[in-house]
């Protein structure tokens, strides 16, 4: 556990309410005073720049930030500790200790920091210390200040409580909000360490780097339904066509004794879709791998698809953007594969066996049936069940 402490100047300082060990203080402070560096830990909502409600905190910071007291709702803070002094002259000086856990920490523990109002304090970072790249001014940001509530003696089930009620009614992904209640856990700890960065279990994850992280742990819900036979059972007919069109179903209904089977193959199955991909762009502008009509597979001209480059979970990148529904049901047909999830034969064998022939397969029944667009050949039932049934009336008799 890291123990983070800041001493910052407040014009005002009340202990407005107590019970307890808990503890609520309200601070009115300079924004110059925030401190740098303050964690996100218990926050569940998207503290994005980009937001519309950050553009107006900024361009009130910029142009009125004499308002901004006004104008802005303020933060609220979780701490360990806090102690409020009065100095001569007026004003005071408060101190205040935060828990924040480290990667080696064990346990359920979200940290202290930033439980609320993380657009407001991400605004005012980028005022004082960002790279004001569009030219924008803040030279009167003195004269801005901010509320701030600080709340001590809160336990940790209390913390995901208070963030769940007070986010519930702002635009938070629902993945962040099971995400506090440590449901994304099993599948954390199954993701490759080397990919983590690639994946967010919340918005406003902040990995000190430049580029945008294109996937989120609903992506991996999805990819690990594929392979789901307690809910998709291939041999009722039953298909995993929500990982397509229903994530929202799939998130709010996740269940983890519904996938203890697969979740362990979440580096095998994120291994296939590298495959997979790989495969799409070999065969791209080639013959056809039976030889028989002799056309070429543009791949960057069918729909849902461009020649755009990809960058997959494992951070391999593809020079083409293949539409999901070209990979999930070649994924969901290996779904055959496993017997209480184990794989029948090791992984890299079954994907030479069976690879070439699903992704071959895939295009066979997208020409065939003539269809004009990605969406409707998605939600054709046939599309998921052709591939499948391949697999399953082969190696099922076997």
């Amino acid at each position: 556990m890291q123990i983070l402490e800041f001493s910052v100047s407040a014009k005002s300082a009340c202990r407005a309410f107590v019970d307890g060990e808990t503890e609520i203080w309200n601070l009115t402070i300079p924004v110059s005073e925030l401190p740098q560096g303050l964690p996100f830990g218990p926050n569940a909502r998207n503290a994005s720049l980009d937001a519309k409600p950050a553009k107006a905190m900024l361009k009130t910071l910029s142009s009125e930030p004499e308002k901004f007291v006004l104008y802005n709702s303020g933060i609220m803070l979780i701490a360990d500790q806090i102690k409020a002094t009065r100095v001569e002259g007026g004003g005071f000086t408060v101190k205040m200790k935060l828990n924040v856990p480290t990667s080696d920490d064990e346990g359920d523990f979200l940290g202290h920091g930033v439980l609320n109002g993380g657009h407001t304090y991400k605004c005012s970072m980028h005022a004082l210390h960002g790279k004001h790249k569009r030219g924008e001014l803040y030279l009167n940001i003195a004269s801005a200040y901010v509320q701030v509530s600080v709340a001590v003696g809160i336990n940790e089930d209390e913390i995901k409580n208070i963030s769940r009620s007070r986010n519930l009614s702002l635009s938070v992904p629902l993945y962040a909000l099971k995400n506090l209640a440590h449901d994304w856990k099993p599948i954390e700890e199954a993701l490759p360490e080397q990919y983590r960065h690639n994946v967010l279990f919340k918005p406003n994850e902040d990995w000190g780097i430049d580029e945008k992280v294109n996937y989120d742990v609903t992506d991996l819900v999805r990819r690990l339904a594929l392979f789901n036979n307690k809910l998709f059972d291939f041999r009722h007919d039953k298909h995993p066509l929500k990982a397509y069109s229903s994530l929202g179903s799939l998130v709010q209904d996740w269940k983890e004794e519904d996938y203890k089977e697969v979740i362990p193959l979440l580096k095998d199955i994120l291994w296939l879709e590298q495959k997979i991909m790989e495969q799409h762009v070999k065969v791209n502008g080639k013959v056809n791998a039976t030889g028989a009509s002799g056309k070429k597979i543009v791949i960057s001209k069918v729909s849902g698809c461009s020649q755009k480059p990809m960058k997959l979970i494992t951070g391999v990148e593809i020079p083409l953007t293949i539409g999901e529904i070209f990979y999930m049901p070649v994924l969901a047909g290996f779904r055959v594969l496993l017997r209480d999830g184990q794989w029948t034969k090791p992984v890299e064998e079954l994907w030479e066996e069976w690879g070439p022939k699903l992704v071959d397969r895939l295009w066979d029944t997208y020409k065939s049936e003539g269809r004009s667009s990605a969406s409707a050949f998605a939600r054709s039932k046939s599309t998921w069940s052709t591939l499948t049934n391949m697999v399953a009336m082969q190696f099922v008799q076997i």
